[in-house]
């Protein structure tokens, strides 16, 4: 390995350990530069630790709200009436006596309100950092809770309502009787069982949400969402966002780029994506898909199937609506398993229907592709087909009307039909197939 490369990663090495030390508060950049290095700024700091608790009795608020800086914050619900608080500090400082000293300063303040009990730690009374302080509570399950905190995890069971402001650090909210809104970033969020809505917000973070009943929003970014037993609507949006989602009872939206997109037994769904997959199956409605330069899967779609895209594959079998509508590019489009009015606009890509009747008619116009036709056995629709630079194929027992070829290859069957529903098939520079369907048994 060369100098250079050598050089590269020990200052990648070092990038990596210097932002540890701040995200875990180790170091400060925030103390009062005018004395030279804050207190606390270096690997080899001393620490000292100390803990409190204390019970604030009832009669309490209906909500309760803890504002802290670095650490953790608790909360779990209980049959309970009363608050138990326990409060835990460390401080990390040059020497073990000085570290002593600001651990022993370090402490909150309670404010009882009409409405809601605060509590906060008094991190604002330090000019110099380089110290924790975390919460943990364990208060009446009717209460609603509130917390904002900053780089430290926080975690929230068994509440009423919850809301959450930790600008990084993981967020874990379980069993919320009620409402659930979260904001965090460059960590994890999970969510499990919200009876309420719920609102994610975060930033390069995955986020995890099973079972809440009400609507459910995320967006996020540079991480993956799962979504599992939704009993309203889920909105997902965000750049480079991996999303599955799974048995939602409402309507899906997805808006993202770059990761793939996998929906399962949803109801009706429009994805947004670039540069991504979409798989989608058992879809209860409509599934509309925008994308570009990632493939498109359906199977089993209650509803219609609308996609619109460039250099994407199209690939769906099983769609009960009554309109299929696909336009793309540089891909092929391979339908099966319909009996809806298809309209396919393709380039540079072969298209193949395998309808199981042609009762709502078909148009399929491509540019150097084929264009291949699986004919149901007994249809009768009036057919107009026509290849330029290329053969129109007929391969079922009926003889065309018209059958002509001149530079353009054209051919008509069925046209005394009058009443039937059109089959226009046209293409470029490439055949056009139409054959007998495969038995199905």
């Amino acid at each position: 390995m060369r100098i250079r490369e050598l050089l590269l990663v020990a200052v990648l090495v070092l990038a990596g350990f210097v932002l540890f030390q701040f995200q875990t508060g180790r170091w400060d950049i925030g103390g009062d530069w005018s004395r030279g290095w804050p207190d606390g700024f270096g690997a080899f700091g001393r620490e000292a630790s100390a803990e409190e608790t204390r019970t604030l009795e009832a009669p309490l608020p209906a909500a309760i709200e803890i504002e802290n800086g670095r650490g953790r914050v608790e909360v779990r619900g209980a049959d309970q009436e009363a608050v138990r608080l326990t409060f835990r500090k460390t401080a990390w400082r040059r020497t073990e006596e000085e570290a002593r000293e600001i651990a022993g300063r370090l402490g909150y303040t309670v404010t009882k309100g009409a409405d809601t009990l605060a509590l906060a730690a008094n991190r604002d009374e330090f000019a110099r950092q380089g110290f924790e302080t975390s919460f943990i509570l364990t208060v009446p399950r009717g209460m609603s809770v509130r917390v904002g905190n900053s780089h430290g995890a926080v975690r929230v069971d068994g509440v009423a309502a919850a809301a959450v402001r930790n600008s990084h650090g993981e967020v874990f909210v379980t069993d919320v009787r009620g409402d659930c809104g979260i904001e965090t970033s460059h960590e994890d969020v999970e969510v499990r069982r919200v009876a309420g809505e719920c609102r994610v917000t975060n930033r390069h973070g995955d986020v995890r949400a099973d079972s809440v009943g009400g609507d459910l929003r995320i967006e996020t970014s540079y991480g993956g969402v799962g979504v599992e037993d939704c009993g309203g609507k889920a909105d997902v949006r965000g750049p480079n966002v991996a999303v599955e989602a799974r048995r939602v009872a409402g309507a899906v939206t997805v808006d993202t780029s770059y990761r793939k997109v996998h929906l399962a037994d949803v109801g009706p769904a429009e994805v947004t994506s670039k540069h991504a997959a979409v798989t989608a199956e058992d879809v209860r409605g409509d599934l509309k898909v925008r994308t570009s330069y990632g493939p498109v899967q359906a199977a089993r779609v209650r509803g219609r199937l609308i996609v619109g895209g460039a250099n994407a594959a199209v690939t769906a079998d099983g769609v009960g609506g009554d309109r299929i509508d696909v336009k793309t590019s540089y891909a092929k489009v391979s339908l099966a398993g319909f009996s809806a009015e298809v309209a396919v606009a393709n380039r540079n890509g072969a298209v193949s229907l395998v309808p199981l009747d042609l009762r709502r008619g078909l148009s399929v116009r491509n540019e150097y592709g084929e264009v291949r036709l699986a004919w149901p056995d007994g249809e009768t629709a009036r057919v107009e087909a026509q290849a330029r630079g290329g053969e129109v194929r007929w391969g079922l027992a009926e003889r065309p009307d018209v059958e002509r070829t001149n530079g353009v290859s054209v051919l008509k069957a069925f046209s005394a039909h009058a009443a039937a529903p059109l089959v226009f098939l046209s293409t470029t520079y490439a055949d056009i197939r139409v054959e007998p369907a495969p038995r199905r048994f």
